[in-house]
């Protein structure tokens, strides 16, 4: 599906090229709504700066993970909890690595 709507478009493509062309061209939030088949990708890319996780908790005693297993672990910092009725949307921020843990292959 592609089209546009007055507070974004719709894209069809390659995710990766998509986001890495507009975190060119925009320089502004890109928002970008999908489960963790879709983050994942863009995870192992080190594209996304921030998440908010939108938790509504529902007990089954089983489930599918958040994110698929994958080669793409990152550190986060936490940055704030919203409380919206019954669900918690949670936000947390990409840690940068410095130069020196890249080469040792650490995360900060």
């Amino acid at each position: 599906m592609k089209g546009s709507f007055p507070e974004g478009r719709y894209v069809a493509g390659d995710v990766n090229t998509i986001i890495k062309d507009l975190k060119v061209a925009t320089g502004k939030w890109i928002w970008i709504v999908g489960g963790g088949g879709l983050v994942t990708s863009l995870m192992a890319s080190e594209l996304i700066d921030d998440y908010w996780i939108q938790l509504a908790p529902v007990f089954l005693g089983s489930g599918k993970r958040l994110f698929p297993e994958g080669d793409y672990e990152q550190r986060v910092t936490f940055v704030e909890a919203t409380q919206m009725g019954e669900m918690v949307e949670l936000h947390y921020q990409k840690k940068q690595m410095t130069k020196k843990n890249k080469k040792k292959g650490g995360c900060l």
